[in-house]
């Protein structure tokens, strides 16, 4: 299959994710009465992209979207939307810079009332089906950042990702471990970690570690595990 050269910006449907919507609308059928007008690169649209959604089809993809949304926002819970350019932003439904994408039939109206001389990169211009979240499956995301116009509620403004890398060698401790608590592998409290010294000797190298409880000599290849860094 010959590759478009299509340009599109980050708040856009991909190409791949294009073609997959498109797919799914259509329900892999390979034909039928409507057909994409024109051409692309000298590529037939329908040989790219697949047969034309038909009416009814696209209205039954809407229809089935804001079922989904509609159900959410019934939930109990406060629901809370999750919008990821870049980096996961937390926002309230009501909040406006998200609520639009709620109305489905709203963000697609422009597609249907063109539909005679609908193009698929049209489409590009339906927003984003609004990942919908409660609190708890906020809460489990290892990292997220709360809008600062609705200001949600909840237990962070900011979670930040710690990855958990396990014990590490005394000679690994760089300049930005210094300040954290450090415990042996088996959980033994040492103390804030002061500093660190490798020391290189006829005989080896010398590895030399201070907390505030204590110092620790060895060759370097004793093993500590770090806290996390404070915020």
């Amino acid at each position: 299959m010959t590759e478009l050269n299509v340009e599109y910006r980050p708040d856009q449907l991909s190409s791949d994710e294009l073609l997959n919507l498109l797919h799914q609308i259509v329900g892999g059928r390979s034909s039928g009465s409507t057909s994409w007008i024109g051409a692309e690169d000298g590529v037939l649209l329908e040989d790219f992209y697949g047969p034309k959604p038909t009416m009814e089809e696209l209205k039954t993809r809407i229809a089935d979207e804001q079922a989904f949304v509609d159900e959410k926002l019934r939930s109990e819970e406060p629901v809370f939307v999750n919008t990821a350019s870049g980096g996961r932003r937390i926002h309230k439904a009501s909040c406006h810079h998200v609520r639009h994408t709620l109305d489905r039939v709203e963000c697609w109206s422009f597609v249907l009332s063109g539909y005679a001389t609908l193009r698929p990169e049209t489409i590009r211009g339906v927003s984003r089906m609004p990942e919908l979240l409660t609190r708890a499956e906020v809460e489990a995301l290892n990292s997220y950042v709360t809008c600062q116009v609705c200001a949600p509620t909840l237990d962070h403004p900011r979670k930040r990702h710690i990855l958990n890398s396990g014990p590490m060698k005394a000679l690994s401790f760089g300049p930005h471990h210094m300040g954290r608590e450090v415990t042996t592998p088996e959980g033994e409290w040492l103390g804030t970690l002061i500093s660190h010294q490798r020391i290189v000797t006829a005989e080896g190298i010398r590895s030399i570690t201070t907390t505030t409880e204590r110092v620790i000599e060895g060759d370097g290849t004793e093993k500590y595990t770090v806290a996390p860094k404070a915020d």
